[in-house]
């Protein structure tokens, strides 16, 4: 770090971004060389410190959870993510904001007439949903093949003199 700069701290330590939601009083965004600089650092890291406390989640953001437009299993997937930001979460909880999140279908329907308070209990219904869909799309895609071959022999046998 050039020394014309005034600046103490090395360059890695000037370039590194701050996080996005980060905020600290300006006095401690600009060191100006006249006071302690392991007094300045001590504060901007109690500052860090406190930041990271506050933007903890909590088990409200996984209410935020809504996949009413993607596949159950990339619902589960995005689910687990959410969960995994969450320091504490009671397993009531957990099921309350899957099945808000996943608002309609089968599976809440299952949910909504056979309420559960365990958390694996919804996944253990959900994996039942998810076989009986991959079963369902395996019939789909044999049907749609079958009328392929038909329409196909059909089209052939008509253009053959």
């Amino acid at each position: 770090m050039p020394t014309e700069w005034g600046i103490p701290f090395t360059e890695h330590i000037m370039v590194e971004e701050l996080p996005a939601h980060f905020w600290a009083p300006s006095y401690l965004l600009t060191y100006d060389g006249t006071s302690d600089s392991a007094e300045h650092i001590r504060k901007f890291n109690n500052a860090t410190l406190l930041h990271s406390k506050n933007y903890r989640k909590s088990t409200i953001s996984i209410f935020g959870v809504i996949g009413r437009e993607e596949t159950l299993r990339a619902y589960i997937h995005h689910f687990n993510i959410a969960i995994l930001e969450v320091p504490i979460a009671h397993l009531e909880v957990l099921v309350n904001a899957f099945a808000q999140g996943r608002h309609g279908g089968p599976l809440f329907e299952s949910l909504a007439k056979k309420p559960t308070t365990e958390f694996f209990d919804v996944l253990v219904r959900a994996e039942k949903y998810m076989n009986l869909y991959d079963a369902w799309l395996v019939k789909k895609n044999d049907r749609d093949k079958r009328k392929e071959n038909e329409l196909a022999s059909t089209s052939k046998a008509r253009r053959e003199p």
